[in-house]
């Protein structure tokens, strides 16, 4: 998940342009002052980068844990391409 949206905040911006106003009124800083990619993370102020850590971990918290506790994290019930039966299921997972 990190990834794909690491290659869509380095290619969006280029595309699409950036926001216009500040991205840190306080500090000055526009958000056409922020270049794309690695450069980027020195410009960020650091309560910048806190909240957008508090926005991740928000959105991974807000899920829940109960599927990690019993064991069977990401099994929704949709069994269109597993199977029920235990055998034909580990055939077709380690197909």
């Amino acid at each position: 998940r990190i990834s794909m949206l690491a290659t869509m905040g380095y290619i969006t911006p280029e595309i699409t342009g950036k926001l216009p106003g500040y991205l840190s009124p306080s500090a000055g800083l526009k958000f056409a002052d922020v270049p794309s990619g690695l450069a980027a993370v020195s410009k960020v102020p650091a309560l910048g980068w806190a909240q957008i850590l508090a926005y991740g971990a928000a959105v991974e918290f807000s899920g829940g844990f109960m599927d990690y506790k019993s064991g069977t994290p990401g099994d929704y019930g949709f069994k269109i391409l597993t199977s029920d039966d235990p055998a034909e299921r580990e055939k077709k997972l380690c197909a």
